[in-house]
């Protein structure tokens, strides 16, 4: 039987929404406006990346020209464009549990920009599940750092120890491990089993 932990934090993309498709148009948009364009494998192959990263490597590896402050900024708004005309759709047994979870303490804590966060939040029907958001503005780096996932339980007042994270990356897994936080990785068919339980168990009547 998996422990309850007293609070439940979330990663977005990938994990609490299916946003890979989401993410590529938004790249896709902002490199073709300098001419270039993103190879499929090669994002496929940094999932977890924070933008930045993600296109810093791309231009260190192709030897693209592009402007990298420019295409960040461009895939940002194309991202969130794309969100709020409802191009993204809940991850069926996280979202379950999230749902499940009810009042309950949780958070959402993500790499990417807070407005393209809370809007595929929004976009997903999700946002007013949680009672806090923290992204990638609000800490001074993105995971694998463990910032955001200790920021996300001080807001949340539980102890580290006492939240769950549900993640979907190498980055958020070792966030998590060095926030001190237990952390189940959604990739897993062990790890969705326990995601199942957990739905199920806080669905039981008691």
């Amino acid at each position: 039987m998996t422990p309850m932990p007293k609070a439940l934090i979330f990663d977005c993309d990938g994990t609490l929404v299916l946003t890979g498709d989401l993410h590529f148009a938004a790249f896709t948009e902002a490199f073709a406006l300098q001419g270039d364009a993103l190879d499929l494998a090669f994002y496929h192959a940094r999932g977890g990346l924070a933008r930045r990263e993600l296109i810093a490597d791309w231009v260190a590896d192709s030897g693209s020209p592009l402007d990298i402050d420019r295409a960040v900024r461009d895939s940002i708004d194309a991202a969130a464009k794309l969100a709020r005309t409802g191009q993204c759709a809940p991850n069926p047994p996280v979202a379950a549990l999230a749902r499940a979870w009810g009042a309950r303490p949780s958070a959402v804590a993500s790499n990417g920009e807070a407005p393209v966060v809370n809007a595929i939040l929004h976009g997903a029907g999700l946002r007013a599940l949680f009672d806090t958001v923290v992204t990638l503005n609000d800490v001074p780096a993105a995971k694998p750092d463990p910032a955001m996932f200790l920021l996300a339980a001080a807001h949340l007042g539980t102890a580290p120890a006492d939240c769950l994270v549900l993640e979907d990356s190498a980055q958020g897994m070792e966030a998590a491990r060095r926030a001190g936080i237990p952390a189940l990785d959604v990739r897993e068919a062990p790890a969705l089993a326990k995601v199942e339980q957990l739905t199920r168990s806080l669905a039981a009547p008691v």
